[in-house]
């Protein structure tokens, strides 16, 4: 019985009439050209949803959805724009998307050049009916997260206009004689639009020739032509609004009179909202009367509702990649910049901050201990300022002395090259940009937990809600609760984190958004083992055999107690499509206590007898930051403009205290530590002046469409630095900074770039061993230039090369005298590629490489003039492989290999630490328990239990961690 149902609906399905349409290379589909006022009763529901999407937004190539419907015994594609598909059975990878809700992204699989992105579909109460796939043109380096983050703004219109599963194979039209292209249906869905909280809105009037008495002729779930039972008709004689509430006293119903422009009744409007215990019926009915009003103000006359709908611009889904990239100061991916993404599973897997999501991306690379409680990076073989090159939402710059944690994050992004530069005083190698989550239509209620095999572990929580009666107020909440276990014994913690995200639609056209964070730890901390003294005959450092990592070198006594607190708040009005100012101000406070511990003298051999020095610090940093943009879209001549005006203003404040040094009387052995004693200080602390640097810059950018195929990005940042040492000033600097860029799309599978700009990059602290210690340098020129290609030319394969040269003020301590300074310049040749290759729909196989020249030019200081810098490596790659098992939806493995080659200990180049090669593997899996969303990943570092020194900086090692096993698992309520 089953075949035989299925047999019939494939057949009912395959039979639906289309029509021809067509979309530049896309192949030829026979589909409806959109909603039409032409009678559709013959046509399913679903197949008038594909079209109207279609129609709203014409970039898309390709619809599917696919269902069970009642009649089925599996799922299949009930709807497409391609008619051959229809009735065919869903595969193994599209059920998985419902079995997992994980989307599912195939880019250039089929050697098309476009990208289809599978996800959950949902019906406007919430439930999971199936799945939806839409299919983009893919250009090349398009970002997969604003892919998603598109076919998921497309995936809730859709979602917002059905009513059920069984209502998608049901006829659009109960009544023939009922358009469905009209100015009724148009006005629906603009006010679905203006109002998110509202889940139903239909339209009843009198329709000449119709058999019924105020049948429905719009609504945004189907049923054109049901006919009105004896309420409705009451309240078309009366006038009188009547309210219901449903029996599970989950909906509420109101029917409200429908006017025209002249007050006259024409017809009935049913808005159905969420009720709970807590809901207001009579606010609820003021809103469905507000409504109503609002429809009726574009009501010229009763016959008008059935006439065909004006033309209009598309919906306003087609804003869906721009509203990805607007935290960022001109950062559209399409310009001639390098940029990667870390978010969703990525983020999901992390634990501790946001250095397991991007340790793999090109030229990144470690430059702290592991476990340590702060997370450094170097891109492009320079290490990113702690205090300039982290941004919150595109703008504040976080105070760095605790890594940045990614409960509340979306995503992180790296962006290098020429985005960098555009962010003002930063670094020319990259920045960090961290995206804060915000509260969506639906609610969200996850919880959280994550541990290691080293003993850690924590929970956390993540809630997000919308208010007010059109959804207007938005707020989300995240918190977590570590126990701290970084491998290293007797050194266990704690760290919390809270925050608060909210946003306010003030208007169509204004926008608020306001976001606040602190977070902290208590932790001890490890030693730094120095490097040994030059051999006097060979003229090279020793390099230390790696101890054990997991021996604590200092004591439990040295504890780290940073903690940092974050604010910032964001306007964006929006004076018409084309014009829009955002304002956005910040704070960032961050204080921590640290004891710099360092062993050196020690023997070689049995790596005892160590000198311990102990020097304690305290830092007060405050990072403010304000900016102030209009931005523009327009045309002069056939030539389009993306055009970015600006003020901005940055401060970073810091001042250190409590400062002293010691020399413990006991001796340590890095390979059998014991146990060392407190510090006894026998010196007054010292506090040193406080330092104040502050840049403000005016600037324009502006992305010129020459031709189609032709992009180029000029733009110009003036400049005004001061530099204070309590109070007092002590330099001021102007610098104008000039941005050049080009795009040239070469074939539609091929983009060539290149960019040429230079920036202030802010002046970095000097570490604990200097002269100075912890004295801010002023901010110095870089520039950078950088040629590429993005290629998605062969089937199933994205790559994406670049050149670059940057050339900085070379920041290092002098080995003379020991002062940290500026001795000249340093510059940087290197080529950075990427690539990604479906192999199929189970495999995919990914590559990362960095290959670098460094060099000091430092005529003044000839003992470093020609020598690569310190911790520099010539090359560093990254392989990896994730395969997906069919056979088991939702199940994900991925395993992979960083290598990195050897690195200078010191900036005269007199010693090396060795290359390694560091294996992972893990895997994740996404289902649903009990009805639930849940996720759960496992994933283990450092497989072959390598020991390493991951980096060397400052005359200090940095000892890499033993395998680890960390586990995570989130349930969504």
């Amino acid at each position: 019985m089953n075949t035989t149902k299925t047999a019939l609906t494939i057949a009912l399905l395959a039979a639906f009439p289309l029509a021809q349409a067509q979309v530049g290379a896309a192949p030829t589909v026979r589909t409806t050209a959109g909603p039409s006022a032409q009678p559709e009763a013959a046509v399913q529901y679903a197949q008038y949803l594909v079209a109207r999407t279609r129609a709203a937004h014409p970039e898309l190539l390709g619809v599917d959805i696919r269902a069970a419907p009642p009649a089925a015994a599996q799922s299949l594609i009930i709807a497409s724009l391609v008619t051959e598909r229809v009735g065919r059975a869903s595969l193994p990878e599209d059920i998985a998307v419902l079995a997992s809700g994980q989307p599912r992204i195939e880019i250039n699989r089929r050697g098309d050049q476009n990208v289809d992105v599978e996800l959950p579909l949902f019906d406007l109460y919430k439930r999971t009916i199936g799945s939806v796939e839409f299919t983009f043109p893919y250009p090349p380096g398009a970002d997969r997260e604003a892919l998603v983050a598109k076919a998921g703004q497309y995936r809730d219109e859709m979602s917002r206009h059905i009513r059920s599963l069984a209502s998608l194979v049901e006829p659009v039209q109960l009544d023939p004689g009922i358009p469905t292209h009209t100015l009724a249906q148009s006005l629906v869905d603009a006010a679905l639009r203006r109002h998110p909280g509202v889940e139903v809105i239909a339209v009843r009037a009198q329709v000449a020739g119709s058999a019924s008495a105020y049948p429905i002729v719009a609504s945004n779930m189907g049923h054109i032509g049901a006919a009105a039972d004896d309420s409705y008709l009451e309240v078309a004689r009366t006038g009188t609004t009547v309210n219901v509430v449903n029996e599970q006293a989950s909906r509420f119903e109101s029917k409200v009179a429908l006017r025209d422009v002249a007050g006259a009744t024409v017809g009935v409007v049913t808005v159905v909202f969420p009720y709970t215990s807590r809901s207001d019926p009579a606010m609820l009915q003021r809103q469905a009367e507000r409504i109503a009003a609002e429809l009726g103000e574009r009501i010229p006359s009763a016959a008008s509702l059935v006439a065909a709908a004006p033309a209009g611009p598309a919906a306003e889904g087609a804003m869906a990649l721009d509203e990805y990239n607007r935290q960022e100061l001109g950062n559209k991916q399409e310009l001639p910049m390098t940029k990667e993404i870390a978010s969703g599973e990525a983020l999901g897997q992390t634990q501790e901050g946001y250095s397991d999501a991007i340790k793999n991306q090109a030229g990144v690379q470690a430059t702290n201990s592991a476990g340590n409680s702060n997370d450094a990076f170097a891109m492009r073989g320079i290490k990113l300022n702690l205090f300039a090159n982290y941004r919150l939402d595109g703008g504040l710059p976080v105070a760095g002395v605790l890594t940045n944690p990614t409960e509340n994050k979306a995503r992180v992004e790296t962006l290098k090259g020429a985005n960098a530069l555009m962010f003002g005083v930063a670094s020319p190698a990259g920045i960090i940009n961290f995206v804060t989550k915000r509260a969506g239509l639906r609610d969200v209620t996850t919880a959280g937990f994550a541990g290691n095999s080293f003993g850690q572990y924590g929970a956390s929580v993540d809630i997000g809600r919308r208010f007010g009666a059109d959804k207007q107020f938005g707020v989300r909440l995240n918190a977590s609760a570590l126990h701290l276990e970084n491998g290293v014994h007797d050194s266990s913690g704690e760290g919390y984190f809270a925050s608060v995200g909210a946003d306010w639609r003030v208007s169509p056209n204004l926008t608020l958004q306001a976001d606040l964070e602190h977070y902290r730890r208590e932790v001890p901390e490890q030693a730094g083992i120095s490097l040994l003294p030059v051999n006097s005959t060979t003229g090279v450092i020793p390099i230390t055999r790696v101890p054990d990592p997991r021996h604590l070198l200092s004591g439990s006594w040295n504890v780290y107690t940073p903690q940092t607190t974050n604010v910032q708040l964001r306007a964006d009005y929006a004076f018409s499509d084309r014009w829009k100012m955002l304002v956005q101000a910040g704070q960032s406070d961050a204080h921590r206590h640290r004891n710099t511990v360092r062993i050196g003298g020690y023997d070689p051999v049995t790596g005892g007898n160590g000198t311990v020095t102990v020097q304690p610090i305290t830092n007060d940093y405050r990072n403010t930051f304000g900016r102030t943009e209009m931005l523009g879209h327009f045309g002069t001549w056939g030539i389009t403009h993306d055009l970015t005006l600006g003020l901005s203003s940055s401060a970073r404040y810091g001042v250190s205290y409590d400062t002293n040094n010691v020399k413990l009387p006991q001796k340590q052995n890095i390979f059998e530590p014991i146990v060392l004693d407190p510090p006894v200080f026998t010196k007054a602390n010292v506090d040193k002046p406080a330092q104040t640097s502050t840049d403000s810059g005016l600037y324009a950018y502006d992305t010129i469409g020459v031709t189609p195929k032709l992009k180029l990005l000029l733009g110009v940042r003036r400049v005004q630095d001061k530099e204070e040492v309590e109070g007092s000033p002590s330099s001021t600097s102007y610098v104008t900074s000039p941005g050049y860029g080009v795009l040239y799309d070469v074939l539609p599978t091929t983009t060539l770039f290149a960019s040429s700009m230079q920036g202030l990059e802010a002046g970095a602290t000097a570490p604990a061993n200097a002269a100075n210690a912890s004295e801010i340098l002023a901010p110095a020129v870089s520039k950078q230039k950088e040629i590429g290609v993005r290629n998605s030319y062969v089937k199933g394969l994205s790559v994406s090369a670049s050149y670059f040269t940057i050339t900085r003020g070379n920041a290092v301590t002098d080995p003379t005298d020991n002062v940290f300074k500026y001795l000249g310049d340093l510059e940087y040749k290197g080529v950075e590629a990427t690539s990604a290759y479906q192999i199929n729909r189970d495999w995919k196989v990914h590559a990362a490489l960095l290959r670098l020249q460094a060099i000091q030019h430092s005529p003044a200081q000839p003992l470093i003039d020609g020598k690569v810098p310190e911790n520099s490596p010539k090359w560093n790659a990254n392989f990896g492989v994730a395969y997906r098992v069919a056979s088991f939806p939702g199940l994900s493995i991925k395993g992979g290999v960083k290598l990195i080659s050897q690195r200078p200990v010191n900036n005269q180049d007199q010693g090396y630490i060795p290359g390694y090669a560091l294996y992972d593997a893990g895997l994740s899996y996404a289902t649903h328990v009990a009805g639930r969303k849940a996720s759960f990943g496992l994933n283990v570092d450092n497989l072959a239990n390598r020991r390493y020194w991951n980096s060397v900086q400052t005359g200090t090692y940095g000892i890499g961690m033993d395998r680890s096993i960390k586990f995570n698992a989130k349930v969504d309520f």
